[in-house]
């Protein structure tokens, strides 16, 4: 049990006292803050009406929204290139319908973590409604900027990313106008598609 606690100590404790050393992997975090335009929003229902038939519809509309992000993330440097970080906050995904993002994103920077250049990046995980039909939903994102070194580990990344996030509706009945019983759905799914501006700052 001892040996077993103390290899478990050193897994832990030698990654961090290498990163307070200037070593990787090093301790990362920051904030970013964006507009989101969600331009397309697609759907799949499946679904029992009032009258007793089958309603089955599939469509898209493109319609522009604008929203917002605000993000906090904590991560590791893995070199002196690679960044890999979990993203929460919250995320505008179309009108008025908000999500808190649970997001792993691994970061490329081919000029180096720590210097001025290009920066790509791609993003996957959780989306979690603020407000009905609190299914856990899922979110994926692509993203491409360029980062500017202040001072030493400091960074401001300014950012261009696509956002690709998946729903869940509420159907209406359309001949009771009444929301339609859960057990009488088989499918019911949406899709938002939307770009986004941001700015990162890096500690």
């Amino acid at each position: 049990m001892k040996k077993i606690l103390l290899a478990a100590f050193l897994l832990v404790f030698v990654p961090f006292a290498k990163a307070g050393a200037g070593d990787f992997p090093r301790i990362s975090y920051g904030l970013e803050w964006g507009y989101t335009g969600t331009f397309l929003r697609s759907w799949q229902y499946n679904y029992i009406c009032s009258e007793g038939y089958r309603i089955v519809d599939s469509d898209e509309a493109w319609r522009y929204f604008s929203n917002g992000i605000f993000l906090t993330n904590a991560g590791l440097d893995l070199g002196d290139k690679l960044n890999v970080s979990v993203y929460a906050g919250l995320s505008g995904v179309y009108f008025r319908r908000w999500m808190i993002p649970l997001e792993a994103r691994l970061r490329f920077c081919p000029s180096g973590l720590d210097a001025s250049g290009f920066i790509c990046y791609m993003g996957a995980g959780a989306m979690f409604p603020v407000s009905v039909l609190y299914k856990t939903n899922l979110g994926a994102k692509l993203g491409v900027g360029y980062r500017v070194s202040v001072f030493r580990n400091i960074s401001v990344d300014f950012l261009l990313s696509a956002h690709f996030t998946t729903d869940h509706d509420q159907i209406t009945d359309p001949d009771t106008k009444q929301l339609v019983p859960a057990q009488d759905i088989t499918k019911n799914a949406a899709q938002y598609t939307a770009v986004c501006l941001s700015a990162a700052i890096n500690f």
